[in-house]
């Protein structure tokens, strides 16, 4: 009869440390977030945090695990509406802002990379990684999408990648305003220019749909 409510104590215990860890590490970095930090602030002792995750490493690999998956189930289809180019562009970019807006912290610990430091672990590191190239994955099938490019992977990998950099960009830039915001406007007007410079037309009808890749959801 006792085993549910601990393991539900346990449960809310580790999503305690999670919540405090992910807060501090995203204001302060890896390696300025300490045990005793997280510790002190979501008032579990030092001892839980260790038979929780069995390091501060394992903290952080946790906390980086439940940003990924919180984040990439955010984005959206990759399939995305619209009549034409214009239409889709505008639909792709407010729901990566919106997405942008609603995870601060997990962007700026999976994308800003600054915690990500020498004393942070292969696990860390490969954590971050594979984030990335699930979100690459992602946002090359959805330029896809918006331009109609399936026939050319090498712009939608080049206008995928310019788009996460300029998202990577933003989130760096909350480790010094916290209020900053992705711009879409700009955004928007240097991937169109982008496309024209690969001779993509600003207009056009809709693509049938992306060849695999990630979906987000909603």
């Amino acid at each position: 009869m006792t085993q549910a409510p601990a393991q539900h104590r346990g449960t809310r215990s580790r999503d305690a440390i999670l919540d405090t860890a992910g807060d501090l590490m995203s204001r302060h970095g890896y390696a300025a977030t300490s045990i005793s930090m997280i510790s002190a602030a979501c008032g579990l002792p030092v001892s839980s945090l260790y038979w929780h995750f069995g390091s501060k490493d394992g903290i952080y690999v946790a906390v980086l695990q439940r940003a990924r998956t919180a984040l990439l189930a955010a984005l959206p289809a990759v399939e995305v509406p619209g009549a034409d180019v214009a239409q889709r562009l505008d639909t792709f970019l407010d729901e990566v802002r919106d997405a942008f807006q609603r995870h601060p912290h997990g962007l700026k610990l999976l994308l800003g990379l600054g915690m990500v430091q020498q004393d942070a672990s292969a696990a860390a590191v490969a954590e971050v990684h594979h984030y990335r190239d699930a979100l690459l994955a992602w946002a090359t099938s959805s330029v896809s999408c918006v331009f109609g490019l399936r026939d050319r992977p090498e712009v939608s990998d080049e206008l995928a990648r310019f788009t996460l950099r300029v998202a990577s960009g933003a989130a760096v830039a909350r480790w010094f305003e916290p209020t900053a915001a992705l711009e879409t406007g700009p955004l928007r007007v240097a991937l169109l220019a982008l496309a024209a410079h690969h001779g993509v037309p600003p207009r056009g009808t809709r693509p049938e749909g992306p060849s695999g890749g990630l979906r987000g959801r909603g």
